[in-house]
């Protein structure tokens, strides 16, 4: 088993998430995809394959603590490389995951890793969340680099009335809900990063019923 594996399956086990070998080579293929297209379409700033499995698809997979077994819609906004939305449907097959991405050039990639992954649960939107109509998700996720705030403005018209966010913030998100609207009921899940000696803040934020 090489380095790559080893440093994948000990996270996914870390992250309590059942590992097989159709899985693992997904994640391989994805790895070697997008360091490949990163040389012409600069995806991601991470180099080595243990930064882009331990801060991409491990910190993903994060947002699964979350989000509740079963069939759900879920959209990943500016999803760019496909973080979370790729990770979270390729371990979660029963997830419905639309990645709506404004750039052109990241929505190539995309629809090219739901074509080579086989992901019949994945779709993928070239569009600014802003522009998306007349579609409703249960869960809306991101880990673009939008405040607490911007995203529930920005985004609040595509969550069903029930729905909520999920967001995956650093330490300092205690100053971005702060001032933000009574309306607006947040939940705090603290997660270790699996391979790294990092914090992990899961804001689920949702409007009050």
């Amino acid at each position: 088993m090489n380095s790559t594996v080893t440093i994948l399956t000990s996270g996914l086990n870390e992250l309590g998430i059942a590992s097989n070998e159709v899985i693992v080579q997904k994640f391989e293929t994805y790895l070697h995809e997008l360091k490949k297209w990163n040389r012409a379409y600069n995806l991601t700033a991470l180099k080595s394959d243990e930064d882009i499995i331990i801060k991409h698809f491990l910190d993903s997979l994060l947002y699964l603590k979350v989000i509740p077994e079963g069939q759900w819609s879920i959209c990943d906004i500016g999803s760019g490389a496909g973080f979370p939305g790729i990770p979270m449907a390729v371990v979660r097959p029963e997830l419905s995951v639309t990645l709506i991405e404004p750039s052109r050039k990241k929505t190539a990639f995309l629809r090219h890793m739901k074509k080579l992954l086989s992901l019949q649960n994945v779709e993928v939107i070239e569009s600014r969340v802003e522009d998306v109509k007349d579609r409703l998700f249960d869960i809306a996720v991101t880990r673009a680099l939008f405040s607490v705030g911007d995203l529930i403005k920005k985004a609040g018209h595509v969550l069903r009335e029930d729905g909520f966010f999920v967001l995956n913030k650093g330490p300092k998100f205690e100053d971005e809900i702060k001032g933000i609207s009574g309306d607006i009921k947040f939940e705090i899940f603290p997660a270790a990063l699996p391979g790294a000696s990092l914090q992990r803040n899961l804001i689920k934020a949702y409007f009050k019923r």
